[in-house]
């Protein structure tokens, strides 16, 4: 990606909820990134989510735990392309729902 277009990224980039998410919709990762929050140990998903547009979202505990370094490192590099799919929030447990796809 040329210079141009990731400066023009700087602008259009928000952090948001899964609920900005369209169900079902794949976005590609762009980036992912392991964080330390309050609440532990998490990863951060960069989403490309238009032409343009990218957003971040962060993670459960529950599927940061199931995350490698090599699984990271496979998503940053290119050397994999994966897709997060919000798949809407569980009637019981009230969980947000999420499947990664090739």
């Amino acid at each position: 990606m040329d210079l141009g277009k990731r400066f023009e990224e700087t602008t259009t980039y928000a952090s948001d909820s899964v609920f900005s998410l369209e169900p079902h919709k794949p976005y590609p990762i762009t980036r992912a990134i392991p964080i330390s929050t309050k609440y532990g140990l998490s990863v951060s998903l960069t989403l490309r989510g238009s032409d343009t547009g990218v957003v971040e979202v962060f993670l459960a505990q529950r599927y940061s735990d199931v995350m490698t370094d090599a699984d990271l490192e496979s998503i940053n590099s290119k050397a994999v392309a994966l897709n997060l799919v919000y798949k809407g929030v569980c009637d019981s447990s009230k969980a947000y729902l999420f499947a990664i796809e090739t």
